[in-house]
C-alpha cells in the first residue's frame, strides 16, 4: 500500500504542467507576427525587440517578447485604418482584441491557446509597432 502511494506521489511529480513553456510561447508569437508582416503592405519592417530572452516574472516563471515596427503602404491612410488592417491579420491568426484605445490609437489582441498577446499601436498616419509577450510561464 505504501509502494503504491510512493508511485502516484512521484508520477504525480514527475508531470508536466499544462501549457507550452515561454520559448514555445514565443515561437508562435514570431511566427504570428512575421507571417503577418509578409501578408501585409508594409515596407521598413524592422524587428526591434528580437527576443530569446527570458525575462522573470515571479514563482519560477518567465516571459518572452518580440517586437517590430513599420509602415503601411496600403492607399488606405490614417492610423485607425492601420490598426484595423493589423488586427485583421492577427484575427486570421486567431487572436481576438481584448481592449481598444482609439486616442493612442492602440488595440490589444490575445491568442489565450497559445498564451501570447499582442499591442499593435499607431503614433502616426501608417507607422505601426507589434509589441508581443507571453504570459509568464514554465522555463522547460
Amino acid at each position: 500500500m505504501i509502494a503504491v502511494l510512493g508511485m502516484l506521489t512521484l508520477g504525480a511529480c514527475s508531470s508536466d504542467p499544462p501549457g507550452p513553456t515561454a520559448a514555445q510561447a514565443e515561437a508562435t508569437l514570431k511566427t504570428d507576427v512575421d507571417w503577418l508582416m509578409k501578408l501585409l503592405p508594409a515596407k521598413d519592417v524592422k524587428v526591434t525587440d528580437e527576443g530569446g530572452r527570458d525575462i522573470p516574472c515571479g514563482e519560477g516563471k518567465v516571459k518572452r517578447t518580440y517586437a517590430v515596427t513599420g509602415v503601411n503602404t496600403s492607399g488606405v491612410d490614417g492610423s485607425v485604418n492601420t490598426l484595423n488592417m493589423l488586427a485583421g491579420g492577427l484575427g486570421r491568426r486567431g487572436y481576438k482584441v481584448s481592449s481598444v484605445d482609439w486616442s493612442a490609437p492602440r488595440d490589444e489582441l490575445v491568442k489565450k491557446e497559445s498564451y501570447v498577446k499582442i499591442v499593435a499601436t499607431s503614433s502616426r498616419e501608417k507607422d505601426f509597432t507589434l509589441s508581443g509577450e507571453t504570459e509568464c510561464l514554465r522555463m522547460s
